[in-house]
């Protein structure tokens, strides 16, 4: 009896993990600025575009020459938190790139790459408590925010992007948020931030990092979703329980009579 109760349970369990979802990346949030105008700034840390390597971060104004919060509109698109859609916020990024740490030019697609962007980011709510469907949103609330290492900027011409991406070896040190962001794989995590309207041009002298601009955009965080059982999944688990209940109670009825 006991043997033939153990077997029924690894063929319930079986079934569960066969019918399981896989894992998929996603997409979970994205942000958009409010106006046109520059928000990001790349700074040589030399004279005359002489450094090699520099700083990268969002200024409260066109103009501005130190690490300022910006206004952006902040969205989920995933992870049960799909009511908070385009909510004000005030967006901050503060990143270094340490000298020795020359930009590279790839003929072809004539692109310059910034490399050994390390730093971290916030979306903080600006507007009132509010209810947004099930979720409540408490004035200055962490959206979101995280570290992270090794992330680079790429471009050619007036368009690119920040991109922090696994392949290329980035990571996440932390990345939190006053909400729950769900069954995630936290080694799963990157961000794309398009740079438009660079000016000047993308560009570096040679064997130095890449010259100093300003730049507009917003930007996207993407991660993966652990598996988790389709709701389909569920009816038949309890169905196998209970049909494996069943047929204990058979069996024990049976061993009594």
């Amino acid at each position: 009896m006991r043997a033939f109760t153990k077997i029924l349970s690894g063929a319930v369990a079986a079934l569960a993990l066969t019918a399981a979802a896989p894992s998929q990346a996603a997409v979970f949030a994205q942000f958009t600025p409010d106006t046109g105008r520059n928000i990001y700034s790349w700074v040589n840390n030399a004279a005359g575009n002489n450094g090699t390597g520099g700083a990268f971060f969002t200024t409260a104004t066109p103009t501005g020459t130190t690490v300022g919060a910006t206004n952006v509109h902040f969205s989920f698109l995933a992870l049960g938190l799909t009511d908070l859609q385009f909510v004000p916020v005030k967006f901050t990024l503060n990143t270094t790139v340490a000298s020795g740490s020359p930009a590279t030019f790839t003929p072809g697609p004539n692109t310059w790459t910034q490399t050994n962007v390390n730093g971290g980011f916030s979306f903080i709510y600006t507007g009132v408590t509010k209810t947004f469907g099930a979720i409540q949103v408490l004035h200055n609330a962490n959206l979101l925010s995280g570290a992270f290492t090794d992330a680079w900027i790429q471009g050619n011409g007036g368009t690119g992007s920040t991109n922090l991406s696994i392949g290329n070896g980035g990571a996440f040190t932390s990345l939190t948020s006053d909400f729950n962001l769900g069954n995630v794989d936290p080694s799963s995590e990157e961000f794309a931030l398009n740079l438009l309207g660079v000016t000047p041009a993308f560009g570096a002298k040679p064997g130095k990092a890449l010259k100093s601009f300003r730049a507009n955009g917003g930007g996207n965080f993407s991660l993966e979703i652990l598996s988790v059982p389709e709701p389909a999944t569920w009816t038949m688990m309890l169905m196998g329980f209970g049909g494996m209940g069943a047929m204990i109670r058979r069996r024990r009825a049976v061993a009594f009579a």
